[in-house]
């Protein structure tokens, strides 16, 4: 292959700005499309482990075993009294309620407790029934929400 014949006194220059802008281009595209998250971690699943660094990574733990199935509370205003159903039994208050909800979660169990409260139940006794859960050491209370509201 013959080298091009230079004119004397011309150097050979090298443009850095195209070079500097296809830089800047892979730098923004391998930013922009890269994940930060790990994607197993947005699934419940009792697989998903948080990662373990240094020296914890040697520690073979088994994770606990979790139920997928849910426990609904259904909040009910029935002759100006509210009714707690609990998974569609009838409990007479929030302490019998809490009972349950302890004896569960004694079984090293954590499914998710859903407080589905009647259109006509007021905040008060759905934030009690909320409470009760929580004190019984649930991690996962959520409200449920029906369609149109």
């Amino acid at each position: 292959m013959k080298r091009p014949v230079l004119p004397p006194g011309d150097s050979l220059e090298v443009k850095m700005t195209p070079m500097i802008d296809v830089v800047f281009l892979l730098l923004i595209f391998f930013v922009w499309t890269s994940s930060f998250e790990l994607p197993e971690f947005d699934l419940p699943s009792a697989i998903a482990e948080s990662p373990a660094g240094g020296s914890e990574a040697n520690v073979s733990e088994t994770p606990p075993v979790e139920v997928f199935d849910e426990i609904v509370i259904r909040l009910l205003l029935e002759d100006a009294r509210t009714l707690i159903e609990f998974n569609g039994e009838r409990l007479a208050d929030v302490s019998e309620l809490r009972g349950k909800v302890a004896a569960i979660l004694e079984l090293g169990v954590q499914p998710p407790v859903i407080v589905d409260p009647d259109d006509r139940v007021t905040m008060d006794r759905a934030i009690e029934v909320y409470d009760a859960v929580r004190l019984a050491g649930a991690d996962r209370v959520l409200f449920a929400v029906h369609p149109g509201d």
